[in-house]
């Protein structure tokens, strides 16, 4: 197979999606002429097709020729892999990620979202996550860019499990105990005059267990 003549083309200028340098695969690139996926041989593109229709002439061999129309001008095109698979796999990734920005950027309509509870009616427990998601919204994370920070994510899940705990409703004992407390409290004298009595103190001290037990899960 002899070059097409043309200059060659060196893979650090060609657009890192238009190049496949998977380590243990076959080189592939994008023909500059057809748009189309090809091998590499011996550093130039195999001869191929690019289906515009050619007429039929008399042949002067035997055997059926590729269908596919005429032959490609980008065959034989020379390539000179002149970076590293791993400069290769940073130049994809940066490209994905400002396309990415890119497509964020354009007018998405989105429904309105509900305001978010002032700062004094969330629950203490959740401030120090809340506070690494500030920092880290602040910080210029590519990812969060594109809309899709896992760091991000894992915040707002661990945020909003912290606040479903610290505002479910005491347990059904804690209820019953509170119960229990005022019935006593109403037909008991002591507790009437403010010396509560053994009974009113060991109710007292068992609510007191259990909502410090309850305060200790959400922090």
């Amino acid at each position: 197979m002899r070059h097409n003549g043309r200059a060659p083309i060196p893979a650090s200028q060609m657009r890192p999606e238009h190049l496949s340098l998977r380590e243990n695969e076959p080189v592939l690139v994008v023909c500059p002429d057809c748009d189309t996926w090809h091998r590499l041989k011996r550093s130039m593109i195999l001869p191929h097709r690019d289906g515009t229709p050619v007429e039929k002439t008399e042949r002067r061999y035997l055997g059926d020729k590729p269908f596919g129309g005429r032959r490609c001008d980008g065959s034989a095109q020379r390539i000179i892999i002149d970076i590293t698979s791993e400069e290769w796999t940073e130049r994809l990734l940066a490209a994905e990620t400002t396309a990415a920005g890119r497509r964020t950027t354009r007018p998405i309509r989105k429904p309105r979202p509900q305001a978010p509870p002032a700062p004094v009616q969330m629950p203490a427990a959740t401030r120090p996550l809340r506070e690494q998601l500030a920092e880290h919204l602040q910080s210029d994370c590519p990812r969060c860019r594109a809309g899709r920070c896992a760091r991000v994510i894992e915040l707002r899940q661990r945020i909003r499990r912290t606040t479903q705990i610290a505002t479910a409703p005491p347990a059904p004992i804690y209820g019953q105990l509170r119960t229990a407390f005022r019935e006593h409290h109403a037909s008991c004298p002591p507790c009437k005059s403010g010396a509560a009595c053994d009974a009113g103190r060991k109710l007292a001290a068992r609510m007191t267990s259990i909502a410090r037990g309850q305060l200790a899960r959400t922090a």
